[in-house]
């Protein structure tokens, strides 16, 4: 009998960048979903590889949710590290270094656009000492604008310096919020707006004594089931919550939860939709009550600083949980946010006709990020002197 001819075996080729091409799929899907709505497989299948060769790579999820979040910190931090040592090097003037650092961030932020959500909500899911590594790091970064900013104005109250080199900080960032094409025009923009943030004069910090809470909670219970969920989301993530603590928190079981609502979803989308209905009502009165585009931008801006400041539990949930919803809520919210987008750049367009319609969607949501940045720096305190410098702060990115 003839033995049939042997073949050479061809060793499988694995492409030399195939870690690389993991983690920048990972970073888009924890980016888009969040952490906990993507698995292994969802991230294998996107490379077009089986989950077993993506174990190869990373030990687990959590291993590669880890390497995405260092990931995005390490170009940032290696960008400013850079132009830090640069302008050592060559003794550059204040300005100069201004400069060099606000162009050197936003270009590495670029590069690495669309994660920023990792770390603005997801890094939360990190393990306690992952964090604060990545909280130290960040404050490095920080540290670097701070510090430009002293060289620059050296006699600035260290309160003002505080929101200022955030606000600038924040405006480069918020590229990495969203997905709008940035032109090169868009670019010079938020460079200059980042510029601006360090050269803004703010009012002075005013003393205020709050007035003693009024108001009773609601008798309902779905009322209070809403309230008490927001302020578990805000605080610990929708994914940490469980349905027994909700119960718990308003004196019910969690069957007790079942008969207001189908799911714990059920009631983050109850939440959501009443944050959109909140700054849709908010959009809405402005505009009743002007007679001008510059009016309008100029009320929106107050009112919007006040609605994040006085309702911040509710809007942050709103912003970072809506991943976590079916898919029907998600896309029905996902319009109201690009509709409020929509009216921001709409009124900037008619203010400044230079805009294109992508460039003012950019500058919309570098003020949207300040915001919410200097918001967590003042630790979310409502008062009417935080509300008039965090407005001061957004009128300056903007130049209006």
């Amino acid at each position: 009998m003839t033995t049939p001819p042997t073949w050479p075996h061809t060793p499988v080729v694995r492409p030399k960048d195939r870690k690389q091409r993991i983690e920048s799929a990972a970073t888009q899907a924890f980016a888009l979903r969040g952490y906990h709505q993507v698995s292994m497989s969802d991230v294998a299948a996107s490379v077009g590889i089986s989950a077993p060769a993506l174990y190869r790579h990373f030990a687990n999820k959590y291993d590669l949710f880890k390497h995405t979040a260092f990931g995005i910190v390490d170009a940032v931090e290696t960008a400013t590290d850079d132009a830090a040592e640069s302008a050592a090097v060559t003794s550059a003037p204040p300005a100069e270094q201004s400069a060099a650092l606000i162009g050197a961030t936003l270009e590495s932020l670029i590069k690495c656009r669309g994660p920023g959500e990792i770390i603005r909500w997801e890094s939360r899911y990190l393990e306690p000492a992952d964090r604060a590594s990545v909280d130290q790091r960040l404050a490095k970064v920080y540290g670097r604008f701070s510090t430009v900013l002293k060289e620059l104005r050296p006699n600035l109250r260290s309160e003002d310096a505080a929101l200022q080199s955030r606000a600038a900080f924040a405006v480069l960032a918020s590229v990495s919020m969203h997905r709008t094409s940035i032109s090169s025009a868009a670019a010079d923009y938020l460079r200059a707006a980042a510029q601006r943030a360090f050269d803004a004069e703010l009012p002075e910090v005013e003393s205020y004594v709050a007035p003693a809470a009024t108001g009773i909670p609601s008798t309902a219970k779905r009322e209070q089931i809403v309230a008490r969920s927001i302020e578990l989301f805000f605080a610990r993530g929708y994914n940490l919550v469980s349905i027994e603590e909700i119960g718990g928190a308003v004196g019910i079981t969690a069957s007790g939860v079942y008969r207001h609502f189908e799911s714990k979803s059920g009631i983050l989308a109850a939440a959501c939709s009443r944050a959109a209905e909140y700054l849709g009502q908010v959009t809405r009165e402005v505009f009743a009550a002007v007679d001008s585009h510059e009016d309008a931008l100029d009320g929106l801006i107050d009112a919007y600083v006040e609605a994040q400041l006085a309702h911040h539990r509710l809007l942050q949930v709103y912003i970072a949980e809506s991943t976590n919803l079916g898919d029907d809520e998600r896309e029905r919210l996902i319009a109201l946010q690009r509709d409020h987008v929509e009216e921001w750049a709409g009124l900037l367009r008619a203010v400044k006709p230079q805009f294109s319609a992508s460039e003012a969607r950019c500058v919309a949501h570098a003020g949207f990020h300040v915001v919410d940045s200097l918001g967590r720096v003042l630790a979310w305190q409502d008062t009417p002197s935080n509300r008039t410098r965090v407005a001061h702060m957004l009128r300056a990115v903007l130049d209006v």
